[in-house]
């Protein structure tokens, strides 16, 4: 905005006005938000514009102010709610545990606990949940699909281990809340998982009748 109006001419008329804002809020601060509120509040603006009527706007500092205190409104009502529309952005439906080709489990566990001793915990969280899913594979309690989610592959997994059904859905939970909901995990997180882990390797399948 600061370069805006370091350009602005001493007295605009309503159609450069409109201008002004249209510039403004093409700006990429504005963009994540004009699918919404913000399309509603530009189209107000035009039509309101287009009717006020302002003595002297052409000829006198009126028309400046004017659109000096619609800018500074804009801006406003953006840096308000700008930041949970980015963090409304960031979070993203649940998608596929893995998004390279298959690895051994040993080498899920390896990075998870080199990024858990980097301090790395979302990393460590997302790699020891993968590492999870793949030991479930190597034991053939969980057939490998393609493109499945953590709460599908849970699922899955608990059929053969219905003791481990609670720890299973709330490590499948952990793993979409941090690889696609934008939470930042911690060393309790990683720890919890770690016994989730620990307590479906000690676990037999149980048996069809």
């Amino acid at each position: 905005m600061s370069r805006l109006l370091a350009g602005v001419p001493v007295a605009p008329d309503r159609a450069r006005g409109r201008e002004w804002l249209a510039r403004e809020l093409a700006g990429p601060e504005y963009r994540e938000a004009q699918g919404s509120w913000l399309a509603r509040a530009w189209a107000w603006l035009q039509d309101w514009l287009s009717q006020v009527r302002v003595p002297g706007l052409g000829t006198s500092w009126t028309g400046v102010v004017v659109v000096v205190l619609l800018l500074a409104a804009v801006v406003a009502v953006v840096l308000l709610v700008g930041g949970p529309v980015r963090r409304s952005a960031r979070q993203r439906e649940p998608g596929a545990v893995f998004d390279a080709a298959p690895e051994p489990a040993r080498a899920h566990f390896a990075r998870a606990d080199a990024a858990a001793a980097a301090g790395d915990w979302d990393l460590a969280v997302a790699e020891r949940f993968r590492g999870l899913v793949r030991s479930l594979e190597e034991r053939t309690l969980v057939d490998p699909r393609p493109g499945s989610t953590a709460g599908e592959l849970a699922a899955r997994a608990a059929t053969s281990l219905p003791g481990c059904a609670e720890g299973l859905t709330r490590a499948a939970r952990t793993f979409d809340d941090v690889r696609y909901g934008g939470r930042s995990a911690g060393a309790g997180t990683d720890g919890d998982l770690r016994e989730v882990v620990r307590a479906v390797a000690a676990t037999r399948p149980a048996v069809s009748a």
